[in-house]
Formats: structure tokens, C-alpha cells, sequence
């Protein structure tokens, strides 16, 4: 299976001259038939640990940290492995007893023993492992939010501990976002992560934008030629 680093990533401030957050950085795959997108927050140090994530595309009017200030822009487009679950009339009466479902980006255990999860779309707050205890935060709409997440949409980590350690890796995922095959349309968000370093209590927080997607050859020809004429008013 192929994996390549796509567009998007960078940014980082946090409340801290020790900070060690780098910003975050985006990895494609193909599993399933689907293009799956994994959203990681970078680290310069293995004992630091992720606590929690929110104000997703939430619009900021003086951007920080390479945040956008629409906070976000494009449709996310995600595809789940429990969408599109109908509405169910129970007596024939033509009134809806149990409203369907679809889609959710709260993955649960079952998901990840199944092996569906290479293929699904979720927040985490540690990536694929069996005890992740990763809850959502009120902010998610209710019902559920299908193939986009709520602006200003949080998650946490909901066993606080070692669990959430960066480790070797000096990354820990935070979201995966799994599309139709060939659906290429940038989507790019703002996202705020709370952490901390490794036996202290005090909070730092990264900020930044990411973006999923392959731009159009002629976006991409236009971004070259922005570039080149930034490069030439600095000469």
C-alpha cells in the first residue's frame, strides 16, 4: 500500500517557549476502494502527551499559527463505515420509529477489531489501538454529523495518562478522513490541540491549519506562478 505526504500541514504557536509541537502533517492511503486521509500532530519530544482537540474549522479573524481565517474552506466529504442507515418504520404506519443514522466520526471499539477501520472516517486521539479512549465533546452535533465534522467540533482523551505518550514515532494521530476513490476537492480546516510535557500539568497549545486534497493542474500552475512572483518582489 502506497503512502505519500500530501498537502498540508504547518503551523505551530504555543503558549509555551518550551514548546515542542511542530504542527501537523497529512498521509494518504488507499484501503477499501476509498482514498483515506490521516491527520498527525508532530513532536520534537517522545514523553510529551496529547490531550485534547478543539475548535475544528473554527474562523478566526487574526489567523495564529498558519490558521485560515474562515476557518475553514471546501466540503471534508467523509465517508463512514456505518453511513447511510435508513429510517425504519417499525408498524407500517408511515411514521419513522427509528431514525436513521448517517454516519459518525465516533468510532468505536468493534470498528477497529473488525479491521474496518483502515477504511473509515473517525477522530482518535491515539490512532489505531485497542484501549484509545477517545470521547467527543458537546460541541459534535446531535444528530449525527455525516460526512462533515461540526465547526468548532472538539474530542479529548477520555484515559488520561501514558496512553497518549508520543513515543518513538514523535506523532500521534488525531483524525482520519476516508473519501470516495478519486474525489481529489481540497478541503482544508483549522484545529487547536491541547498537550502537555511528560510529568508536568501545565497546557500548550498548537494551532494551525491542514488541508486534504489534490489541487487542479491549472490551481496548481497558479500557485507556482504566486510563488515565483513573491520571489521576485523579495529580489
Amino acid at each position: 500500500m502506497k503512502s505519500l505526504a500530501v498537502l498540508g500541514a504547518v503551523a505551530l504557536i504555543s503558549s509555551s517557549a518550551s514548546a515542542t509541537f511542530t504542527g501537523w502533517s497529512v498521509v494518504q492511503t488507499s484501503a477499501g476502494g476509498r482514498d483515506v486521509y490521516s491527520v498527525f500532530a508532530n513532536f520534537t519530544l517522545s514523553t510529551d502527551v496529547v490531550l485534547n482537540v478543539f475548535d475544528f474549522g473554527k474562523a478566526d479573524s487574526t489567523p495564529t499559527g498558519n490558521q485560515i481565517a474562515a476557518g475553514r474552506s471546501g466540503s471534508m466529504n467523509a465517508v463512514h463505515n456505518d453511513y447511510m442507515v435508513g429510517d425504519v418504520d417499525l408498524d407500517g404506519d408511515g411514521v419513522t420509529d427509528i431514525f436513521g443514522n448517517p454516519g459518525t466520526f465516533e468510532a468505536g471499539t468493534g470498528i477497529f477489531t473488525s479491521g474496518m477501520a483502515a477504511s473509515d472516517s473517525y477522530v482518535t486521539m491515539q490512532g489505531i489501538l485497542g484501549a484509545w479512549g477517545t470521547a467527543l465533546d458537546p460541541s459534535f452535533q446531535n444528530p449525527p454529523f455525516g460526512t462533515d465534522l461540526a465547526l468548532t467540533a472538539g474530542w479529548y482523551d477520555s484515559t488520561p495518562g501514558t496512553s497518549n505518550v508520543v513515543g518513538a514515532t514523535l506523532k500521534v494521530k488525531l483524525l482520519q478522513i476516508a473519501r470516495t476513490a478519486g474525489d481529489n476537492s481540497l478541503f482544508t480546516a483549522n484545529m487547536t490541540m491541547g498537550y502537555k510535557a511528560g510529568g508536568t500539568t501545565t497546557a500548550l497549545f498548537g494551532f494551525g491549519s491542514f488541508t486534504i486534497g489534490v489541487p487542479a493542474p491549472g490551481a496548481v500552475a497558479l500557485l507556482g506562478l504566486a510563488g515565483l512572483v513573491t520571489r521576485r518582489r523579495r529580489a
